[in-house]
This record gives C-alpha cells, sequence and structure tokens, in this order.
C-alpha cells in the first residue's frame, strides 16, 4: 500500500513540476553539447494508441512504439536522478501490473561520452491513472557522473532507446 501511495506521489510531482531554480534567480541551466544527440520530439510524433491519450501531457511528449513507449520532457536535460514511465497497450487491462509483468521490463543506461560506472537502475512499480494513463510501470535512474547517456527499456520483443544530457 505504501509502495501505491508513494508511486502515486511520484508521479504527481512530474505531472506538475515546478522549477524553483528559475525563481530564485539562479543560473541558467547548462547548454546539452551539440556533441550529445538528444531525444527531440519528432515532426512525425509517436501517438499512443488507443485507449491512451494522443497527446502527451504539456512539456512532454510520447516515444517508442505501439509495444513500448515511454514520456519523455521537451527539456532533454535530466538530473543525476530521474523517474522513468513506461506503459505496453495490454497493460490498460489491469489496474495494477502483475508483479511477474512488471518484472519483464528491463531498463540499462549507458554513458555515449566517455567511461563512467554504471547508473543504477531502480525497480519499476506499478502505477494507475483511470482518467488518463491506465497502468504503466514508473522506475528510476540514479545517474553516476553528469553526461550523455542513452537509455534502454526492454519488454519481451520489444525495445526503446533514447538519448538525455544528465546535468551536474
Amino acid at each position: 500500500m505504501h509502495s501505491r501511495l508513494l508511486t502515486t506521489f511520484l508521479c504527481l510531482l512530474f505531472l506538475f513540476p515546478v522549477s524553483f531554480a528559475q525563481q530564485s534567480g539562479a543560473p541558467a541551466p547548462e547548454a546539452v553539447p551539440e556533441s550529445c544527440p538528444v531525444t527531440k520530439p519528432s515532426d512525425q510524433p509517436f501517438v499512443a494508441p488507443s485507449p491512451y491519450p494522443a497527446m502527451a501531457p504539456k512539456g512532454s511528449f510520447w516515444f517508442g512504439t505501439d509495444g513500448l513507449w515511454t514520456l519523455l520532457g521537451t527539456d532533454p536535460r535530466w538530473p543525476m536522478g530521474q523517474k522513468t514511465f513506461w506503459w505496453r497497450q495490454d497493460w490498460g487491462r489491469y489496474k495494477w501490473i502483475p508483479e511477474e509483468q512488471a518484472a519483464k521490463l528491463t531498463v540499462t543506461a549507458r554513458r555515449l561520452d566517455g567511461n563512467a560506472p554504471p547508473a543504477d537502475i531502480l525497480k519499476s512499480n506499478s502505477s494507475y491513472r483511470e482518467q488518463d494513463w491506465k497502468s504503466f510501470l514508473v522506475g528510476g535512474i540514479n545517474f553516476s557522473v553528469p553526461g550523455c547517456w542513452e537509455v534502454t527499456g526492454r519488454y519481451e520483443d520489444d525495445e526503446v532507446t533514447y538519448v538525455v544530457w544528465v546535468a551536474k
């Protein structure tokens, strides 16, 4: 029960981000180097299959395939610790994705612009939002160092890979 409440709380934090740094007059965030091929919204964006909403929440975009997709922010800069969200159409029939299904998702991260200790990939847990997202998995990544990182989610034969800039 506590993990479900925590998962829901974390999801709400993601949906309603507040930039305290911008409000406090802190310096502008570091720019993403051109050498880092961060994933950006496409001219032909991925549209989540029904019954999921075609449009992602403001400031984000759906990315992936009909078999597996995620939600990325339009700002490709990530903090050292970040949540990840994953969907599959067949999960929509559940209120909570069964553990044996959730365990099939593997997430990896590797640094593209240099050597780094591995990122700490946190176990993904089931969450649910009736009004739009239905059932999905939410996990986390604690990156070991800043830089250009490739993140890959795999579920059975489906794979989604994207690139983010992890800021200091």
